[in-house]
């Protein structure tokens, strides 16, 4: 396996920025659509907050070098732009389980890669995994019928922890956990011995046990297992494609544990996951709210007066942050410092977002998470193949939800409040969810020094496998490629360096922060940012009036795991002990409705 990497041995701040003009920008592919993304449901808006801007332009006095960009018009009209460069207010949209090559990893490439500039991606080495049947699979750009591609890898890929081991090292171990669910696995948890180099060849192994399981010990296709390997090109995305080329993308960003969703969304507020490596196992659900109280991001912005604000879908009814840090922010659910997604577009417009704001997309139905799709694998009643009976995901509602955000931002134009000029936003993923990446996870900073191993034994001394981040602001030079080593923790480095705020633990306090992509002195007329066209979004049947995923032909369908998981902890936290996880769409609908209703809004008639 050949390649290059972008890091010196230093690990000194390396910013590429190149001149992306309007015409380079990726190709539109037709209008989104969309019945109906938002129930109207109202609520409180948060004040919004200036700050100064002094660390900002001192982080962006320090970047390397940088290639000349045409700088659009400087009329900003109402909008003035901030006294010193920066940002006052950060917006983060967390998707789900993509890693960077999956999303990201063609975005570049040696004809269209600007001068001067270097890039991490998939197109400057050779890349493979081999399959158990001795098969050597390249990585390569999905093709196909659109919605097949869209909603690519299918089925889900394994990401718990002894999965994502045997994907960075190749190792399986005891072999007994190849064929295994996770909560029967034995230690080591495919896990080698500490200190091992990952290798990153383990993915296609991994995806074929996965999907050999599934099928009762039958083998699949080798071309079925290709799509672990495979990858989004930039015309399949248009949004991130042109966010990533338009502002700034992050080629050396990795989640915070090599493993599951609420661990890497523990850490990304809180800088630590309590010592867990698994959103369910040893423990249960329970473990996350039986946690020490320990404080997240959230807390210290209260403690300093300063506003913060979590949005969710509507259709949701509770949100998943609210609940996985409920024993520090139970007392917050319904202050206002949670609120709905039209409470975000209403907030942006009236430049009153707080000073910082967390995006969830829809987890439980009518996806717009990134989410791979879900289900279990079952006979064709038409011909007897193998297909997936599983949730409706499609990476284009995930584009949609960026499009609209991105938008509210750039059209935000108060003068006096939040708007374009002091807003930056950053689009990001919690883990990689076991889909293909190419660069080894480097070592990391536990949490708390000399702390005893945690679950299934891990030390939470190595990062997570690579996820795509992209970041927007006034002042961040079109084809800006920032090639620091980076991780979750640079939210609440950034936060906490903004606002004086004290680090949460070892963890945030030697991470680098987000002042990098600070590199214009003079900011960006919003008029002249990219336009963005997400590809037109088929209906989904989970978007059909609310009361229908109770009684209505879709009641059946699968949950994907961020769904079941939001609503394990609903139970767990509300329901009799022992109660049935949650499977279907009616079962969410059910579980939302009876313990769900009211907790973060007054109960509705």
């Amino acid at each position: 396996m050949t390649g290059h990497g972008q890091h010196d041995d230093a690990g000194a701040r390396h910013v590429d920025a190149t001149d992306t003009p309007a015409e380079s920008r990726a190709p539109a592919s037709g209008d989104a659509s969309s019945r109906r993304d938002f129930l109207k449901l109202g609520g409180v808006a948060a004040a919004g907050l200036v700050v100064g801007g002094a660390v900002g332009a001192a982080a962006g006095a320090s970047i390397g070098h940088t290639i000349g960009y045409r700088e659009g018009s400087v009329d900003f009209g109402a909008v003035p732009p901030r006294s010193e460069p920066g940002f006052d207010h950060v917006v983060v949209l967390m998707g789900e389980n993509r890693s960077f090559d999956n999303l990201l990893g063609w975005l570049y490439t040696p004809e269209n890669l600007p001068e001067g500039a270097t890039f991490d991606g998939l197109a400057f080495g050779d890349y493979a995994n081999t399959a158990p049947s001795g098969e050597r699979v390249a990585v390569h750009a999905y093709s196909g019928p659109t919605d097949d591609v869209m909603a690519r890898p299918d089925p889900d890929p394994g990401e718990e922890f002894p999965h994502v081991n045997t994907q960075l090292f190749g190792v399986v171990d005891p072999r007994d956990n190849a064929a295994s669910q996770v909560g029967d696995m034995a230690a080591p948890f495919n896990a080698p011995p500490s200190g091992t180099a990952p290798t990153m060849e383990g993915f296609l192994h991994d995806y074929w046990n996965n999907l050999t399981r599934l099928r009762h010990g039958t083998e699949p296709t080798i071309d079925e297992a290709s799509h672990i390997m495979g990858g989004f090109s930039p015309e399949q995305l248009p949004v991130l494609s042109t966010l990533a080329k338009g502002f700034a993308v992050f080629d050396a960003w990795f989640a915070a544990v090599p493993s599951q969703t609420y661990c890497n969304r523990s850490f990304f507020h809180a800088s630590t996951s309590h010592g867990f490596v698994t959103n369910k196992h040893g423990g249960g659900y329970d473990k996350w709210l039986d946690a020490a109280t320990t404080p997240t991001i959230f807390n210290r912005l209260e403690e300093a007066g300063i506003p913060w604000k979590v949005y969710f879908d509507e259709m949701q009814l509770v949100s998943l942050t609210g609940i996985l840090h409920a024993p520090v922010l139970e007392k917050h659910w319904r202050t206002g410092r949670f609120g709905h997604m039209s409470e975000f577009f209403d907030d942006a417009k009236a430049g009153k977002l707080p000073a910082y704001a967390f995006i969830e997309p829809r987890l439980v139905y009518n996806h717009n998470d990134f989410h791979p799709p879900f289900g279990a694998l079952r006979e064709s009643d038409v011909d007897g193949s193998t297909v997936v009976d599983s949730a409706v995901s499609d990476v284009r509602a995930g584009e949609k939800l960026v499009a609209d955000v991105y938008d509210a931002i750039k059209a935000s134009a108060t003068a006096d409040g939040s708007n374009a000029m002091n807003t930056m936003l950053l689009i990001t993923f919690d883990e990689h969810g076991g889909t293909y990446d190419h660069v080894p996870p480097p070592p990391a900073t536990p949490p708390v020094a000399d702390d005893e191993p945690g679950e299934m034994g891990f030390a939470f001394d190595r990062l997570g496998v690579r996820v795509p981040a992209i970041a927007v602001s006034a002042y961040t030079r079109a084809g800006t490629i920032v090639h620091d080593e980076m991780h979750h923790a640079a939210v609440v480095a950034t936060l906490a360096r903004l606002h004086g705020l004290r680090p949460l633990t070892r963890r945030d306090a030697e991470a680098r922060d987000l002042f990098s992509i600070v590199n214009l002195d003079t900011p960006r007329d919003p008029a002249t940012w990219p336009v963005v066209h997400p590809m037109y979004v088929p209906p989904n049947p989970a978007e059909d009036e609310v009361s229908d995923l109770e009684h209505g032909p879709h009641r059946h369908k699968p949950l994907s795991p961020p769904g079941r998981g939001l609503l394990g902890l609903l139970l767990a936290r509300y329901a009799a002990p022992g109660s049935a996880e949650p499977e279907t769409y009616a079962e969410a609908y059910d579980v939302l409705h009876k313990h769900g209703l009211g907790l973060f809004y007054p109960k509705m008639d």
